[in-house]
C-alpha cells in the first residue's frame, strides 16, 4: 500500500517531465510526414508542418513592424551615412593615391593630390550621395520586397539548424518548461495520494 502511495506522485513527475519533454521535441520532429499504419493520421513537427505559413508571417511582421523598406531608406539617406560613406570614400582614394600609385612620382605630389580629392571629397560627395540615394529611393520601393527577402531566406533554412539554434538560445527555457512538468506531474500525483486517503 505505501510503495503504492509513494510510486503515484514519482511516476506523475516522471509522465510530466517527458510529455513535456516530448512536446518541445514535436514542435520539430518528425521533420518530414509519418503514416501511421492502419489510421488516417500523418504526424509531422509543428514547425517543419507550418514552415511556409510561418516564414510569411515572420517576413510580414518584420517588414510591416521592425525594419520596413521606409525605415531603411530613411537609415540610408540620413546625413550620418552618406558623411561616413564619403570619408570611407576618401580615405580609400587617399590610400590609392600615396600607396599605389608609381614609384616615380615625388611623395610630395602624391601627398599634396591626395589632400586636394580628400578636401574635394568630403565636401562634395556628401552631396552627391545624397542625391544618388534620393534619386534610386523610389525604384529601391518598388524592387526591394523585405518581407518576400526574409520569407524565401526562413523557406531555405535547414530545420535540423533551426532546431539546433533555437535549443542552444532557449536551453534553460526549455529545462524550466520540462522540470515544471515534472513538478506539476509531482503535485498531481500528491492530490491522488490525499483523495485516495479522505476516500479510504
Amino acid at each position: 500500500m505505501w510503495i503504492s502511495l509513494v510510486m503515484l506522485p514519482v511516476v506523475g513527475a516522471l509522465i510530466g517531465w517527458g510529455t513535456n519533454w516530448l512536446a518541445v521535441k514535436l514542435l520539430f520532429r518528425p521533420c518530414t510526414p509519418v503514416k501511421i499504419p492502419g489510421l488516417p493520421v500523418t504526424i509531422q513537427g509543428v514547425i517543419p508542418k507550418r514552415r511556409y505559413e510561418l516564414a510569411r508571417s515572420v517576413g510580414e511582421v518584420v517588414a510591416r513592424d521592425i525594419l520596413s523598406i521606409d525605415d531603411l531608406l530613411g537609415y540610408i539617406r540620413s546625413d550620418d551615412f552618406a558623411d561616413r560613406m564619403a570619408r570611407s570614400a576618401g580615405a580609400a582614394i587617399y590610400d590609392a593615391i600615396i600607396n599605389r600609385t608609381s614609384s616615380l612620382i615625388p611623395q610630395s605630389l602624391k601627398k599634396f593630390i591626395a589632400e586636394m580629392l580628400l578636401e574635394m571629397t568630403a565636401d562634395q560627395m556628401p552631396l552627391m550621395i545624397k542625391h544618388f540615394l534620393n534619386e534610386i529611393s523610389e525604384d529601391a520601393k518598388e524592387e526591394i520586397d523585405i518581407a518576400q527577402m526574409i520569407e524565401d531566406k526562413l523557406n531555405t533554412f535547414p530545420l535540423e539548424e533551426l532546431e539546433r539554434v533555437v535549443f542552444r538560445v532557449a536551453a534553460k527555457e526549455i529545462k524550466h518548461i520540462t522540470v515544471l512538468g515534472g513538478i506539476l506531474g509531482f503535485i498531481i500525483g500528491l492530490c491522488q495520494v490525499g483523495i485516495l486517503f479522505l476516500v479510504r
